[in-house]
């Protein structure tokens, strides 16, 4: 059986503290562009072009006022933020990354 997928809210005291969910068990190649298809999908959002790099990658995801960062880190694997890090935005971050975390971790077990 595979492990469960879960997050973790993490400040990001070198980036001012920047509310940040980072995401565990989650160690799939390209993730980040499978998140990016769920929030496209599941919320009506549009994703830009990934941008590779040598240690990382990553995809912004946005509708209207709403954009999202998807971050593949070779030291700390997938993380993701809301770019207007105001409590109304991450809350909604970390309700929509919670409904496509329950969906991944249901089609995982076959649910």
């Amino acid at each position: 059986m595979l492990n469960e997928i879960t997050y973790e809210k993490h400040f990001n005291s070198s980036k001012g503290n920047r509310v940040e969910f980072w995401i565990t068990n989650f160690d799939y190649f390209d993730g980040i562009d499978y998140l990016a298809k769920l929030f496209c999908k599941k919320y009506q959002m549009q994703a830009d072009k990934k941008v590779e790099g040598i240690f990382f990658d990553f995809i912004k995801v946005h509708t209207n006022d709403i954009e999202y960062v998807l971050i593949w880190h070779e030291d700390i694997g997938t993380l993701l933020y809301n770019l207007n890090q105001n409590t109304d935005n991450i809350a909604q971050l970390e309700a929509q990354l919670s409904a496509i975390v329950q969906e991944i971790n249901s089609s995982l077990s076959g649910n």
